[in-house]
């Protein structure tokens, strides 16, 4: 096995969960794109750190993958999205991989070069954690509010088909706990530790950051779908000698509770030399209300 580190610096002066880490997140960190590249990646948009690791072998049916990741409290680059708060959160989830459903995998000692086409089904499951405060519309603040832990729970059925060097289409669907915590309004309770002096206007105050508003949990449905199309190789972004694509992409929520649907586009650098390896990319989606632009970029491993 051969490990080539590739460090990304894409977009030189922009501001920069899960197994087998996807390059093609959009700026809330979902994807319906699954590469076989073990990754350590920065979604700026989600302020999102993480390690993956795919192990796969070519010509072996079946591939697996493990991840872990952390968010801080705020994409520091979801460009034209006021006061949409996170919490910081931590989390892992593994991928397991059944490949050439529907395609012919590459003969032992072949020199084409690999298939021409390949397709590749898998189940992704992960788990995250969260804590915060928050404060109920209409409550009385106080100092004493117990944090709230959150734990999130997710299971994705996704399927992805690559056709060489022309396309990669991908379809998910699952599962996923959540809570409406990006529509609450990041709030900070007050409390006075020493009040102002006779002929001083300062105080010493103690601050406790939290969220202000009606907060809820429920199990959402999400699908996504990315149609990835390749420009031809002559097409090139000045300054980056890498392949690009352009990606076509939709993330929805089908749940009743908190149905919501978004659009966009993202535009992605691959390796010239292997079309299934990305290095990483930048989106913008909207949702009919806020447009979301993003990057992400990494140092990624292929074997």
């Amino acid at each position: 096995m051969r490990l080539r580190l590739v460090l990304v610096a894409l977009l030189a002066g922009a501001p920069c969960a899960l197994a087998q880490q996807s390059l093609f997140e959009s700026g809330n960190g979902q994807t319906a794109v699954y590469l076989r590249q073990s990754t350590a990646a920065v979604n700026l948009g989600d302020s999102k750190a993480s390690l993956g690791y795919v192990h796969r072998v070519n010509i072996e049916k079946y591939s697996w993958g493990v991840e872990g990741y952390a968010t801080a409290n705020a994409g520091v680059a979801s460009l034209f999205s006021s006061n949409k708060p996170t919490a910081p959160e931590g989390g892992g989830d593994g991928t397991l991989v059944r490949h050439y459903l529907f395609t012919k995998p590459p003969q032992v000692g072949s020199s084409s070069g690999g298939p021409i086409r390949e397709d590749w089904l898998l189940v992704d499951a992960g788990y995250g954690r969260s804590s915060f405060y928050v404060y109920p519309t209409g409550a009385k603040p106080s100092t004493s509010t117990p944090k709230t832990d959150f734990d999130r729970f997710r299971a994705l059925l996704a399927y992805n088909f690559f056709a060489n060097g022309n396309m990669i289409l991908g379809i998910a669907a699952g599962a996923e706990r959540r809570n409406n915590l990006s529509d609450l309004t990041a709030a900070s309770l007050e409390t006075v530790e020493a009040p102002a002096g006779a002929g001083s206007a300062s105080s010493v105050v103690k601050t406790q950051a939290g969220y202000y508003g009606n907060y809820k949990e429920y199990v959402g449905a999400p699908i996504y779908t990315d149609a990835l199309f390749y420009l031809p190789e002559k097409m090139t972004i000045p300054g980056f000698d890498n392949r690009v694509g352009v990606d076509l992409l939709t993330r929805s929520d089908a749940a009743a509770v908190n149905r919501s649907t978004s659009g966009g586009i993202g535009i992605f650098l691959f390796k010239k030399s292997d079309p299934l390896t990305a290095v990483g990319g930048l989106t913008a989606t909207y949702d009919g209300t806020k447009f979301q632009v993003s990057l992400t970029a990494g140092i990624s491993g292929s074997k």
